[in-house]
């Protein structure tokens, strides 16, 4: 009988250290960890993040395209959407010199059709510096993924 008891005290005292080291690793992480090899981690360009839809709309009137969406009664507005660190800095740059303060945001994003547009549109955006053309590629990828990612789920 106390060679049983001792067996017990001794399992549940080696599954709550390894349990705490397993919980320990991801304390304070903050970053996206992919949980699926299906999806890519994709930069969302923020122009703001609104109390109302009406304040909303009344802060993105000056803008040619925009994507929103509401999370906790919150309304946010993204301007861009890249997979491309050199075109993350084009949009932001881009962006910066029309005037609008922007944050980047990664998200993990599954939808492949969506990926294999947005792996097209980068890639002729990666080799333009005219301004013109950066806003409509911009604005086209911002259609697509409102056209596949949420209208499509």
């Amino acid at each position: 009988m106390k060679k049983y008891f001792l067996l017990i005290i001794l399992a549940i005292s080696i599954g709550f250290f390894m349990g705490k080291s397993f919980l320990e690793q991801y304390d304070g992480y903050k970053g996206i960890r992919i949980a699926s090899s299906t999806g890519d981690v994709v930069y969302f360009i923020k122009f703001g993040e609104f109390s109302s839809y009406e304040e909303m709309e009344k802060e993105t009137i000056s803008l040619n395209n925009y994507i929103y969406n509401e999370v906790n009664g919150k309304f946010i507005v993204y301007i861009g959407i890249t997979d491309s660190n050199s075109n993350l800095i084009k949009l932001t740059n881009y962006y910066n010199k029309l005037g609008y303060n922007t944050i980047t945001e990664e998200y993990l994003v599954t939808n492949q059709q969506f990926l294999n547009i947005l792996n097209d549109y980068d890639a002729i955006l990666e080799s333009t510096d005219d301004e013109v053309v950066i806003m409509s590629i911009s604005s086209q990828i911002l259609t697509k993924y409102e056209e596949y990612v949420n209208n499509g789920n």
